[in-house]
């Protein structure tokens, strides 16, 4: 690849879905509150907390938008190698080489082992910022209520960073 040259690929990110075919929003941001709530309820109820219904109503809509911020950060990290790099390093040199087979995360994260490494730490910390979101910020009133105890906000944090991280990430855009 030549220098001062960007190679566009077809992704299969919700960021670049829902830029590329903006009606897309209108299944992904319900589909994606279904999923939170999914989990939020389901891991509630596995604690056997109480007055599950005014925490829901509590922290669903901060969960679910913390969420979407979680999915931003990390699919940003994915674009830097390819796209942000791109431009500054030479094309013939070892780090040249390896910034131009980071782009395969775009069509196929398994393409090459640079790709896949990338792909899963970005999956690794979008789901850590799911948590801290969830932690210090979605969950705290439930916590100031005294709906919530510092270990179960924990577990809720974990699991909602779990079950709603964005795996989709490592789907290739090939199939």
């Amino acid at each position: 690849m030549k220098k001062n040259q960007t190679k566009l690929y077809n992704v299969i990110m919700p960021i670049w879905l829902l830029v590329i075919f903006p009606f897309t929003w209108i299944i992904i941001l319900p589909l994606n509150y279904l999923i939170d709530t999914l989990v939020l309820r389901l891991t509630m109820k596995h604690l056997n907390i109480e007055n599950r219904k005014e925490i829901y109503k509590m922290t669903i809509l901060k969960t679910w938008l913390f969420g979407f911020l979680a999915d931003f950060i990390g699919a940003a990290l994915l674009l830097i190698a390819p796209f942000g790099l791109s431009e500054h390093v030479n094309d013939n040199s070892t780090f040249g080489i390896i910034v131009d087979k980071l782009s395969q995360i775009m069509i196929n994260p398994f393409d090459n082992i640079y790709s896949i490494v990338i792909t899963i730490v970005a999956v690794i910390i979008t789901a850590y910022f799911i948590y801290l979101f969830n932690y210090r910020f979605a969950l705290k009133k439930a916590f100031e209520e005294g709906s919530l105890d510092d270990k179960q906000m924990k577990k809720i944090a974990l699991s909602m960073a779990v079950f709603t991280a964005p795996y989709v990430f490592l789907l290739p855009a090939i199939y």
